[in-house]
């Protein structure tokens, strides 16, 4: 008699262990993923979204889980169909650069036009923070003006070709010839957007690398 109690509570046990690993295998959550390829670089709508359901554990980091909190969302990059969307890939604006960079509340963004010479010889990329310095042009800057620090520890948002599009430098084993820098985009604040309009008229630009903070 006690033997077959005591099979009886093993089975029992048994039963609602694997209930409760069943349960525990079954469980969904929701997902929001791309419905469709979206290769521009633009508001999503509802059309772009599709919910779908993973187990928990197939569920990445950050993974947006309704369809209002991407609507109107920006993707940083071109979307694939059925790519899992996270917040940390979604902006509230456009981003306007191919870096994926962006700018914060209230920043500006100008171009500045350099050489490779006074960009660090070249060696300029997105992410990098920047001294800024103007040199004026003899005739062309006010009489009396010397040399100044436009902007210190300036994020770098692009590095642009002469011919506007992004800049690429020549790998090593290149032969044929390639596009020379020609502007670097940083970021200022709203303040500033006067006085570099017109120092971009009247002066060239050398960039000092700034030491990360």
């Amino acid at each position: 008699m006690i033997a077959r109690r005591s099979l009886l509570v093993l089975a029992i046990v048994a039963g609602g262990v694997a209930g409760a690993l069943y349960y525990i295998g079954a469980q969904r959550v929701s997902m929001i993923v791309a419905a469709q390829d979206v290769g521009a670089i633009r508001p999503l709508t509802a059309a772009d979204l599709e919910v779908r359901t993973v187990p928990p554990d197939a569920l990445p980091a950050g993974a947006i889980a309704s369809v209002d909190e991407a609507i109107g969302r920006v993707p940083i990059a071109p979307l694939w169909q059925g790519q899992p969307l996270v917040t940390q890939a979604l902006a509230a604006d456009a981003a306007v650069f191919h870096t994926g960079l962006t700018l914060r509340p209230g920043e500006r963004a100008v171009a500045i036009p350099v050489v490779a010479v006074s960009a660090v010889g070249g060696a300029i990329a997105p992410g990098a923070r920047v001294d800024v310095i103007a040199v004026p042009l003899i005739g062309r800057a006010p009489a009396g003006r010397t040399v100044e620090l436009l902007a210190a520890d300036a994020l770098v948002l692009d590095v642009r070709s002469e011919s506007g599009a992004p800049y690429q430098p020549r790998r090593p084993d290149a032969t044929a010839s390639v596009d020379r820098i020609g502007s670097v985009i940083i970021a200022i604040a709203p303040s500033d957007e006067i006085r570099f309009a017109d120092r971009i008229a009247t002066s060239t630009f050398v960039l000092v690398f700034s030491s990360a903070r």
